[in-house]
């Protein structure tokens, strides 16, 4: 039987998606890449969701750490960040600003503690969770009491993060959500939210705001006053594709920068701090302020190496937490067999819905880093004895 190379035609096309999409679970398992949706829409090779709505380990919210050193030197609140769906994909930071401090106009001494990132129960009237990560900074006699964790990946290399979160507390601090890369100039794709300003603005910067001689650079950032109050839910989406920087709060498009948009790979923080400056503003003394997140969930591409910790496999292989579970490596070789959606069709958060399934069909060609595909030429077999050719 001759062997016979051809794009397909779009009735085979047709007949085949709908045979295999009612066999395929839509649990995002045997995804083979992701798609976004909207103007910054893109494909994505890896995905990953973290759910805190209902963690058995939610307790009691931790007392404060009065000393800097031993808040610095605390350890986890629970458990929870102590176990691997946590620790392969986040790291919680202990640093301080009192090495920079004398180079910003930091009035305060600012500490990252373990203490300040914890499990939440829930007090809401809403049945649909029970708790909720929560990330703290309070102002106490003699520094800021601040919280950060950074993802291990440092190589993300374009991306799509979504948050379910509010912010709640005294004026003072500043919520971040942010791509970061550590160069001169520093590079980052921003969503900072300001405990002191207006509750329905939000600012999203390609960073940075500011040149090399102190002028604010007005086209890096967009201070986006929308109809919502971010101390209640609301759903971030921040989409950092290689010539532009997108931003959307609950499915609504408010904020496009193409101006400097980052380049190089990447990792992604997640802060609420307050150091006393000009852009935070001081927090009186025994106030406080919370970040508060339901659920995070991220489709990415990565770039060269793991940056960040490892383990090794029974097999001998390095194997990371971001790579290992949706790895540009085990998906790279298959390209996009397997498509599903994280904004089309999802019936359930977090859980990816098949859009096609195109295995044994030949693939969807990959150009990495472009956000696109195109079909390449498919090896079909047999056709004629099916009456198609």
């Amino acid at each position: 039987m001759p062997l016979t190379i051809l794009k397909l035609p779009s009735s085979l096309l047709l007949l085949a998606l709908l045979a295999t999409a009612n066999a395929q679970k839509q649990n995002g398992e045997e995804c083979t890449c992701f798609r976004t949706n909207g103007h910054s829409s893109g494909y994505f090779t890896s995905h990953r969701f973290h759910d805190f709505r209902n963690v058995q380990s939610g307790g009691d919210i931790p007392d404060l750490i009065t000393d800097a050193t031993n808040s610095s030197l605390a350890g986890a609140t629970s458990d929870f960040f102590l176990g691997d769906a946590w620790t392969s994909d986040w790291t919680i930071q202990s640093w301080t600003n009192a090495d920079s401090r004398a180079d910003s106009d930091a009035t305060v001494l600012m500490v990252n503690s373990p203490n300040n990132v914890y499990i939440e129960t829930s007090t809401d009237n809403d049945s649909s969770y029970s708790t909720y990560l929560t990330l703290r900074t309070a102002r106490l006699a003699d520094f800021q009491s601040a919280a950060e964790f950074d993802s291990t990946e440092q190589n993300f290399h374009h991306l799509s993060a979504r948050f379910l979160a509010r912010v709640t507390g005294s004026a003072g601090a500043c919520a971040g959500l942010f791509t970061y890369f550590s160069s001169s100039p520093v590079q980052e794709a921003d969503i900072e939210i300001l405990t002191s300003g207006p509750r329905n603005r939000v600012q999203y910067t390609n960073q940075p705001s500011v040149n090399k001689h102190g002028d604010v650079e007005t086209q890096a950032s967009v201070n986006g006053t929308q109809d919502l109050d971010w101390s209640e839910w609301n759903i971030y989406r921040m989409d950092w594709m290689p010539k532009m920087t997108s931003w959307y709060v609950n499915g609504i498009s408010v904020a496009n920068i193409s101006y400097q948009t980052p380049k190089d790979p990447a990792g992604l923080i997640i802060n609420m701090w307050g150091d006393g400056g000009s852009w935070t503003g001081e927090m009186e003394e025994f106030d406080r302020a919370m970040l508060n997140i339901q659920w995070m969930e991220v489709a990415f591409n990565v770039s060269g190496d793991y940056g960040g910790k490892s383990k090794r496999g029974l097999d001998g292989e390095e194997r990371t937490g971001w790579v290992e579970r949706r790895g540009l490596e085990k998906r790279k070789s298959k390209g996009c067999e397997v498509v599903c959606s994280l904004d089309e069709e999802v019936n359930v958060t977090g859980t990816p819905a098949l859009l096609y399934n195109n295995t044994g069909m030949g693939v969807l060609g990959w150009k990495e880093g472009t956000g696109a595909m195109g079909w390449l030429p498919v090896l079909v077999v047999g056709l004629v004895g099916f009456g198609w050719l």
